[in-house]
């Protein structure tokens, strides 16, 4: 037993590598597979620990870049910092741990439990953990399929709860094909063969469908300024980054104001203007008419005040009209969840969240187009792209990753955002404070990108990104009806499963 949980804690830690940077998509089927074979000879109790210790090396391993926010943004000492990535990585860890428990407990000895039991109650337990918490949907196993050829042609339909069930269904394919050739089971070879042939096939089909159509062209510029999280907030990094969004804005009015060409939109990240909205209006003021008559468009980050409230937004200007403020906050970044971790926060001494959230936000239009903004964290909840990407045509989010530092984390929240524009089936503007920023096109791959900076202590180090891309309209089958009707099945064939196993007692 000891041999098979060191395994298992192995397994968790190797399937990070399926995800951004590293990319190894392929261990995405591998791994589920090996978990099978591990758990088929286990009993419930004995389940549980293996999931815990896969749990461990997955979550430990593919949210280290934690403890670099706590550590270096948080106040917090290095100890303190690990003791705290290590709780959280723990407390995840439950969910799969409870999920394989589960999973051992209902399975029987026919083909479709050995098919759909397992991946249903992954996939579950991966919904569980976002509707729960509400507040860490992150590393679902879909993600690792944007450049999985053998099923990404899914994705517009599919989405993210329907991609990880795939990627895992796959996996007990294989497994039951691999166990019949053993057994020489004909018609279990044959049936499994099928399965795994007709989803290839359906695959291929889908990807030449075109979910939405391209209506007109339009410039971009994104904007990644490259200023240190605790230098923005100073005096002279006010001045630079106001300085960054002045120059680049006065050369492009002054080129184009006599002859506007295609509408051109300078994207700015997230609170690119630290401080109160109110604090730089003044500065901003010149550009309102001089940015409209030469055709552009600015979103960039700021925070905004009503009524006594702070809101974490974006606001438009120029040939743009609109505003948005963040509606899903980051649990402890942004705000503290229950009234018992202000104790918590008193205790370590942490500086308290003060930033509400925002409800029913409207898109940022133009003239024949519109702009579905998000902040940062809020790429990860698919449900914001149901509720506003639809109507759009094209989505933007701005973020401010440095948080991160020069971990796998902004390679994963790019990854996030990249799945978003697939999923959506529209192109996606991505722009970071210090990295990594990009341009997306409408199936999710990266046209161009501006990679992590080095130099944050470095003045005037900004860079930019400039592109002509397409606006889309329409919208996609998992945008139109969401996540529930799936959840919904997958839920009533895990009562189905408990009602057998009841009934079989």
């Amino acid at each position: 037993m000891i041999l098979k949980t060191v395994f298992s804690f192995f397994l968790g830690t190797l399937l990070i590598l399926a995800f951004e940077p590293f990319n190894f998509w392929v261990l995405a089927h591998i791994i589920p597979l090996l978990i099978l074979v591990i758990l088929n000879k286990n009993g419930s109790k004995d389940s549980f620990i293996i999931g815990y210790f896969f749990g461990l090396g997955f979550w430990f391993f593919g949210i280290f870049w934690i403890e670099n926010s706590i550590s270096v943004y948080g106040g917090a000492s290095p100890i303190v910092s690990y003791v705290l990535t290590i709780l959280l990585a723990a407390f995840l860890s439950i969910f799969q741990a409870m999920s394989f428990f589960l999973y051992n407990f209902l399975r029987q000895e026919n083909f479709f439990s050995r098919l759909m039991l397992f991946p249903s109650i992954w996939v579950i337990f991966e919904w569980l953990r976002e509707f729960l918490l509400s507040g860490f949907p992150w590393l679902y196993l879909g993600y690792s399929a944007l450049d999985n050829f053998l099923i990404n042609g899914f994705i517009p339909i599919a989405g993210i709860f329907g991609t990880s069930f795939l990627i895992v269904f796959l996996s007990t394919l294989i497994l039951e094909f691999s166990n019949s050739l053993k057994k020489l089971n004909s018609a279990y070879i044959i049936a499994s063969s099928f399965l795994i042939a007709f989803v290839f096939l359906i695959n291929a089909n889908l990807k030449d469908i075109g979910w939405t159509k391209s209506t007109s062209e339009v410039d971009v510029v994104v904007v990644q300024p490259n200023i240190g999280i605790k230098e923005k907030w100073t005096p002279s990094g006010r001045r630079e980054s106001t300085d960054i969004m002045g120059g680049l804005l006065l050369k492009e009015s002054s080129r184009l104001i006599d002859e506007p060409e295609t509408p051109k939109l300078f994207f700015f990240p997230e609170v690119f203007l630290p401080g109160k909205f109110s604090n730089f209006q003044f500065y901003i003021k010149p550009f309102l008419a001089l940015t409209e008559k030469a055709n552009i468009g600015v979103i960039a980050g700021t925070l905004s005040e009503n009524e006594d409230k702070i809101y974490n937004s974006l606001i438009s200007f120029g040939n743009l009209e609109g505003k948005y403020d963040k509606e899903v906050l980051v649990p402890f970044g942004e705000y503290v969840p229950y009234d018992f971790f202000n104790y918590f926060f008193n205790f370590f001494n942490f500086s308290r969240p003060e930033v509400n959230a925002a409800k029913n936000n409207s898109l940022i239009h133009g003239e024949n187009f519109s702009i579905f903004a998000s902040i940062c964290y809020e790429v990860a909840y698919q449900d914001l792209f149901f509720k506003y990407a639809s109507e759009s045509n094209l989505l933007f989010t701005a973020s401010n990753d440095a948080w991160f530092g020069k971990t796998i984390g902004p390679h994963q929240h790019l990854q996030i955002a990249r799945f978003r524009a697939s999923e959506s089936r529209k192109p996606l503007i991505r722009s970071t404070t210090s990295g990594i920023s990009a341009i997306i096109d409408e199936k999710g791959k990266v046209i161009s990108f501006i990679k992590l900076d080095n130099e944050l202590d470095k003045k005037n180090n900004f860079e930019n990104l400039n592109q002509t891309i397409q606006f889309f309209s329409g919208s996609t089958p998992i945008n139109n009806y969401g996540k529930i009707p799936f959840i919904t099945v997958l839920l009533l064939i895990l009562l189905g499963f408990c009602f057998l196993k009841f009934k079989n007692k």
